[in-house]
């Protein structure tokens, strides 16, 4: 900031000595205006609320604001990193918006689609362009799915000095999480809480205080290995704050039943595990035995995601659906097999969601984002302190 010059006048000394008292208060008082009414537009800069240097924590099962409101989260992913169309989400953040998710998990990775490196300053973009719109922005590092040895990779990249500078610079709206669906089927629970305690302290060390969540394992859907070791974790963390974060891809022709879903919401709530579902969709269930895995965008892969909205209402469990789209597909083959049946929108636009059909591939969407009963239009709230721009007020 920078600041006027006074210059000197041809006054008596002392008139010139008033003079320059009066106007060395009157500056004064001027400093002191201006740092207290500076403030980021845009919701993400240094913010003169005492709560701006807290962050949000997690109390038992419950996830509080700064203020110490409770906070479930309801929301949507966004593979943010592969947009290329709009990569800083100025477009789709206030379309996503409209939605009334307090929340957007924010898929990244250190290289895109095209094996380059990303930027901080794009992902600084996207976080204050998601707090602009008044939703939690959720980082999350997609290089380690389905491998736990890629978790100490992505855990250098969050303890790098610009990295957790970031991270500090909006902490009092950030929630990061660490890795996404870290370790395939065969990952044991030693293995998993031996790999994860080494990240904790490593993140806590490095000066991160955000909540940290934590995948399950098997790419996201072995709940049960999570449940007994939840505890330790929790213990192990200093500031205990840790949400684990479940991703339900439990297919019906795997046997996921209403009841199945049950008994596994059931069992985390029962042992008080800090739990969200941090990927919920209708499809991407294992489609079984000796089919193609893209055979998980059909029936073979569909996923009772109704059962698992009204459990999850049972127990206040957060979750965010997959995926605001388009584009999801399965680029891991040739050619590229698109996956229409998981796009939430068909063209970014909330518009489109509400165009939704009962007889488009995405019908579920819009009853899990609009009509539905437990949908984030109908069940989605914003505590005050998201509704004041991640202030206490």
């Amino acid at each position: 900031m920078k600041t006027a010059l006074v210059k000197k006048s041809n006054w008596s000394s002392r008139v010139r000595g008033q003079a320059l008292y009066a106007a060395a208060i009157l500056a004064l008082i001027l400093v002191v205006v201006l740092l207290y009414s500076c403030k980021d537009d845009e919701g993400g800069g240094p913010d003169p609320d005492p709560t701006s240097s807290k962050t949000f924590t997690v109390d038992g099962t419950r996830l509080l604001d700064p203020c110490g409101d409770a906070v479930i989260l309801k929301g949507l992913n966004k593979m943010s990193v592969f947009d290329e169309n709009d990569p800083e989400g100025a477009v789709y953040f206030p379309e996503i918006a409209k939605t009334g998710a307090n929340s957007v998990r924010i898929v990244w990775q250190k290289t895109n689609s095209e094996g380059k490196a990303t930027s901080l300053t794009t992902l600084e973009a996207l976080i204050k362009n998601c707090i602009k719109e008044k939703m939690i922005p959720i980082v999350e590092m997609h290089e380690a799915t389905c491998n736990l040895n890629g978790l100490n990779d992505l855990v250098n990249f969050w303890s790098s000095a610009p990295v957790v500078a970031l991270v500090q610079k909006y902490q009092h709206a950030l929630l990061v999480n660490i890795a996404n669906e870290a370790g395939d089927y065969s990952v044991t629970a030693p293995q998993f809480e031996t790999a994860y305690k080494s990240a904790i302290t490593t993140l806590r060390t490095a000066g991160i205080n955000t909540p940290l969540i934590i995948d399950a394992p098997d790419c996201g859907k072995n709940l049960e290995l999570i449940v007994p070791i939840a505890a330790g974790l929790v213990s192990h963390d200093p500031k205990h704050n840790i949400l684990f974060s479940a991703h339900p891809y439990w297919s019906k022709v795997d046997g996921a039943t209403p009841q199945f879903i049950a008994g596994q919401l059931n069992a985390a709530a029962s042992a008080g595990v800090p739990l969200i579902l941090g990927e919920v969709c209708a499809f991407g269930g294992y489609p079984g035995d000796n089919v193609p895995e893209y055979y998980g965008c059909s029936a073979e892969g569909a996923v009772d995601y109704a059962s698992i909205l009204t459990e999850a209402a049972k127990h206040n469990i957060g979750w965010l659906l997959w995926e605001w789209g388009p584009g999801n597909g399965y680029y891991n083959v040739d050619p590229v097999v698109l996956c229409p049946t998981m796009d939430i929108s068909t063209n970014g636009t909330y518009a489109s969601v509400q165009a939704i059909t009962p007889n488009d591939p995405n019908a579920w969407a819009k009853d899990a984002v609009i009509t539905g009963a437990y949908s984030i239009k109908n069940t989605a709230v914003k505590s005050t302190y998201i509704q004041n721009g991640f202030v206490c007020q």
